[in-house]
This record gives C-alpha cells, structure tokens and sequence, in this order.
C-alpha cells in the first residue's frame, strides 16, 4: 500500500473512530463479518474514494460540531 494510501486510511480510520463512541453508533456492536467489510474498505478503496469518505466525515463532525453548540 503506497503511503498515501496508508495515510488516508488512518485518517478515515481515525474520524471514523470518533462516530464509533457515539450513543447511536458502537464499533462493538458490528458483527465480525461487518468489521472485514469495514477493513477491507480502508484497505482497498481507491484513493479517490478514501478522499471522498474523509470529505464526508468531516463534514459530519462539523455539522455535529454545530449542533452541540446551537
């Protein structure tokens, strides 16, 4: 895996982590077949489509962000 590709793994991996401690959302609750999908993905998007989920994770947090604060 080329090092870009590692790199935007770990963030997307990372943002993700964060929805996972959540009330609505638990990283535990995924069957173990659900985690293969989840780390298959991570590990064999193409990299514009690890741009695109890591696009969209962010813009989660921020609308979450926004609505804490409201």
């Amino acid at each position: 895996m080329s090092k870009l590709k590692q790199k935007l793994s770990n963030q997307i991996d990372e943002l993700a982590s964060k929805d996972f401690g959540r009330d609505d959302v638990e990283f535990f609750d995924m069957t173990s077949e659900m985690q293969q999908i989840y780390l298959w993905a991570l590990h064999n998007a193409p990299i514009r489509k690890l741009r695109e989920w890591k696009k969209e994770f962010k813009q989660r947090h921020k609308e979450q962000e926004e609505q804490e604060n409201d």
